[in-house]
């Protein structure tokens, strides 16, 4: 194994702390100079000059749809193979039946990116 398994572990927890909590300058601090988040709802990837605006229009956009504004986290993986740390995590908007899933990359320099897609049942 490569680089720094900790470093990377210090990271994605600080990012995701971030995320969480709806504090874009916290996960920031956690993201390296390359980072995107990737929405399949939205067009472009965001960067770390629009993380803050996306962030912080999740709850509206959560509540716009009935949802709570908040979110729950299931069935996590994480590896770090080959000087990166992949978590993959299924979410929902609490509140709603939006659900997809989440792709994490974080390396020694920081959080390389996210990946957000979403998951709608045949029928809906």
């Amino acid at each position: 194994m490569s680089g720094d398994p900790t470093r990377r572990m210090a990271f994605l927890r600080e990012y995701l702390a971030g995320v969480q909590s709806m504090d874009p300058e916290r996960a920031m601090r956690a993201a390296s100079p390359a980072y995107r988040w990737y929405d399949g709802m939205v067009a472009e990837p965001i960067t770390q000059d629009h993380f803050a605006e996306y962030l912080l229009g999740w709850e509206d956009r959560m509540k716009s749809i009935g949802g709570t504004g908040r979110y729950d986290v299931s069935d996590e993986l994480l590896a770090d193979r080959g000087g990166y740390i992949l978590r993959w995590a299924w979410w929902k908007f609490a509140g709603t039946d939006v659900e997809g899933s989440a792709l994490l990359k974080v390396g020694d320099q920081g959080v390389i990116y996210e990946k957000i897609t979403y998951f709608k049942p045949i029928g809906s």
